[in-house]
């Protein structure tokens, strides 16, 4: 591709692999089958359920073993992407949901017409999204299952990162170690509990994801210096102090 012209196009790609890098980002939403890629971040199969974005002059290596189709599209400079002052450095890879699968469907359809100012609006609206804050898949996965038995190494499989990697990009994230993370979260549901139900601190203990009481006990001691049973107890007469 010339480097100063945005293609919104179909392609389909081999099993043999090729790396490269190219000073334009590019968006690769899957249509069908999977590719797999690999960055000096990544390294991951590309399937229907999930998109890429590459950054400029980011070395990619990538090829298919399966039938497959993707819609890819070159993003030169000379588009103004609200991506100034961030400019994508890094790679993305988010869920592609029924939102992403909207703006697919335009993008074809401007492809389609050969309308390259509405394509170029498009484009510029689609990688708005790039920039939200989305919680990112092993983040939600912890949010949504902070109760089970939850290690390192699968959190860091669900970004494609090996563990190293992935505890460094955590903490870039939130501050904090993964396990830290889960702890915070776990305490922070607990006293919930303790507040607003009458569970058994045992109950409270197994529902924040601890066989035993005397872990939710450590966790307490540990950062909120007092036990669970002396923290409803406080709480609740904090409460009766302060009625509504």
């Amino acid at each position: 591709m010339a480097q100063n012209v945005l293609a919104c196009e179909t392609r389909t790609y081999t099993e043999i692999p090729h790396t490269h890098d190219h000073s334009y980002s590019q968006l690769i939403l899957p249509l069908q089958g999977s590719l797999s890629i690999k960055t000096d971040n990544y390294k991951l199969n590309l399937d229907e359920k999930h998109l890429f974005f590459l950054p400029p002059k980011c070395s990619h290596s990538f090829h298919s073993n399966n039938i497959n189709k993707f819609l890819v599209i070159d993003i030169p400079k000379k588009i103004k992407i609200p991506l100034s002052g961030h400019i994508f450095k890094q790679e993305s890879y988010q869920v592609l949901d029924d939102r992403w699968k909207a703006i697919r469907y335009l993008l074809q359809e401007e492809a389609r017409r050969s309308n390259e100012g509405a394509l170029g609006n498009l484009v510029n609206y689609a990688c708005g999204f790039l920039m939200e804050e989305r919680r990112p898949i092993s983040i939600e996965y912890i949010h949504s299952n902070f109760e089970k038995a939850i290690s390192v190494q699968m959190l860091a499989a669900m970004e494609n990162f090996n563990v190293s990697y992935y505890i460094e990009w955590f903490n870039k994230k939130t501050g904090m170690t993964p396990n830290g993370y889960i702890q915070k979260l776990r305490l922070e549901k607990a006293k919930e509990y303790l507040i607003d139900t009458e569970l058994s601190l045992l109950v409270v203990s197994q529902m924040v994801g601890y066989e035993q009481q005397s872990s939710l006990t450590r966790l307490f001691k540990k950062h909120e210096s007092i036990s669970p049973s002396a923290y409803r107890k406080k709480n609740r007469e904090m409460g009766k102090n302060f009625p509504i």
